[in-house]
């Protein structure tokens, strides 16, 4: 038995046709990589978001349970600005507060928050939680970050800052 090959059975794709596949497949590449590489901008971002109202809750918590009678506290000597008080019911003081709220040495003790988020202290007064994303060891510079500052009197409550442009 002779078989005849028919030279239409045997035709794969021709040039063109694969060339027509790779100019789509390259299509469809450029229109959904920003889609995924913004996925990690906006996890970013909303992970800030998620430490800032962290933070915002323990100053709401910290503050409330001052108003306590029954809290342990301590005033530190030769400071009308800041106490110690124990939260936890231990019997030892273990957060500092400034004017009632959060001292900015203590926010990092409130959050939970994995390896890739670096903490920075600025001055006495803020600290930045956020990514390091250029590898210097500076959180700032990066415009990626969450920033704390403390109450600087009794009439002036923290402040909270969240810049996500270099996410």
């Amino acid at each position: 038995m002779h078989y005849q090959v028919n030279k239409q059975d045997a035709a794969g794709f021709t040039l063109i046709e694969l060339v027509v596949v790779i100019i789509v497949l390259g299509i469809l590449a450029v229109i959904a990589a920003p889609k995924f590489i913004g996925l990690s901008k906006e996890a970013r971002g909303q992970t800030l978001s998620q430490v800032q109202a962290s933070v915002k809750t323990a100053n709401m918590l910290a503050y409330s349970k001052t108003q306590m009678p029954s809290l342990l506290s301590q005033s530190v000597a030769g400071r009308d600005d800041i106490i110690d008080i124990d939260l936890n019911g231990d019997g030892t003081p273990d957060t500092r507060l400034k004017w009632g709220y959060l001292d900015n040495t203590d926010v990092e003790k409130w959050i939970t928050s994995d390896d890739k988020l670096i903490i920075q202290y600025q001055g006495i007064d803020i600290t930045y939680i956020g990514y390091d994303l250029n590898n210097n060891s500076l959180v700032n510079d990066d415009q990626c970050y969450f920033r704390y500052t403390q109450a600087s009197d009794a009439n002036t409550p923290p402040q909270y800052e969240t810049n996500t442009q270099g996410c």
